[in-house]
């Protein structure tokens, strides 16, 4: 079967390897062998290869890939509730690879008519999205959010699930073009801003909220741009980081912190498997699952790319100006007619 590898760190379009291994063994009790149909590639994706993702770099050699969608292909004794030809997340680390055997708890079913294109986003990005909504500040409907780098796939789950909620966005991009998507998904107001000059924006958000306090900012980016979103926030309003786009650590004045009572916190999606519950996980990852399957909680895709095209797939999501994810496709995803 094929097997994207990481033997070295680097750029990911010239470090990843595709190559031939043996097939996994045949599940044992409690467990399946899950064929994957497509893989999501993801920023931490790409971080993790160059080796800047997290706080210790995997061991070489290794399979990344933290998404994707597949199928039951075979079950173990004492299995309940899977079958052959089910539609699963598998909830592992390293799904860049055609087959896998895994413990069957380790999976989770999907509903049969979900979009497998959609599917292989579930795990990550709109659980982040939910969990940035719902579990960093109380919010109200009527209440003001904001985010940057808002046409990324968080941006766009967040959005949809704000709208839901009667949660005001307030949504800034890098680029002009980017406008029309944010505001067709449900963004209450989009800006196209460099966030560089914290006056402008300043103003600008108050324009857009007709002078109503922000009580949430989401940021993607860090660098200068934490500090001017916390710059147009309330008082004592609160900025979660979730990402380095900008390759930059957060900056942000003390001014904020000590005389507005700003609040920074950190967000990482693996701390909120830890202390979520299975409860809450089982909910949140089940409403995101039927609002795939009904078409109302989706995110653009702009390229679907054979996994044996792997580099070429690495190089498209490394570039920017997308508009939507990357996705790569195995044989078997093909043969379901996924392009």
């Amino acid at each position: 079967m094929k097997t994207i590898v990481i033997e070295g760190f680097g750029d990911p379009a010239a470090t990843i390897r595709l190559i031939d291994q043996p097939e996994p063994a045949a599940p044992g009790p409690g467990e399946v062998t899950v064929e994957m149909l497509v893989l999501n590639i993801n920023p931490s994706d790409l971080l993790q290869i160059q080796g800047l993702y997290g706080t210790s770099r995997p061991p070489l050699p290794f399979i990344p890939g933290g998404e994707a969608v597949g199928r039951i292909a075979a079950v173990g004794e004492g299995v309940s509730g899977l079958g052959v030809g089910d539609i699963v997340s598998p909830m592992i680390l390293n799904c860049w690879l055609e087959r896998v055997t895994l413990k069957a708890a380790l999976v989770m079913k999907l509903p049969a008519d979900i979009d497998l294109k959609q599917a292989a986003m579930l795990k990550g990005n709109p659980a982040t999205a939910e969990a940035l909504l719902s579990d960093q500040v109380a919010l109200q409907p009527g209440d003001w959010l904001m985010q940057n780098a808002a046409n990324s796939a968080v941006g766009t789950f967040l959005v949809k699930l704000a709208a839901q909620r009667g949660i005001n966005t307030l949504n800034v991009v890098r680029r002009e073009s980017a406008v029309a998507g944010v505001k067709a998904a449900g963004g209450t107001a989009v800006l196209a801003d460099p966030l560089d000059d914290p006056r402008a924006f300043r103003k600008k958000v108050m324009e857009a909220t007709g002078g109503a306090p922000v009580k949430l900012a989401i940021d993607a980016i860090g660098g200068a741009a934490t500090g001017v979103m916390a710059g147009a926030l309330g008082d004592g309003g609160t900025v979660v980081n979730y990402g380095l786009l900008s390759g930059e650590s957060c900056r942000i004045d003390a001014q904020h912190l000590i005389f507005r009572k700003i609040s920074l916190k950190g967000f990482w999606l693996i701390h909120w498997f830890q202390e979520a519950g299975r409860a809450r996980i089982a909910e949140t990852y089940g409403r995101i699952a039927r609002g795939m399957a009904d078409g109302t909680l989706t995110t653009p895709v702009s390229a679907v790319v054979p996994m044996e095209e792997a580099t070429r797939a690495m190089q498209l999501a490394g570039d920017g100006g997308r508009d939507g994810k990357v996705l790569m496709v195995t044989a078997a995803g093909r043969s379901l007619g996924v392009a």
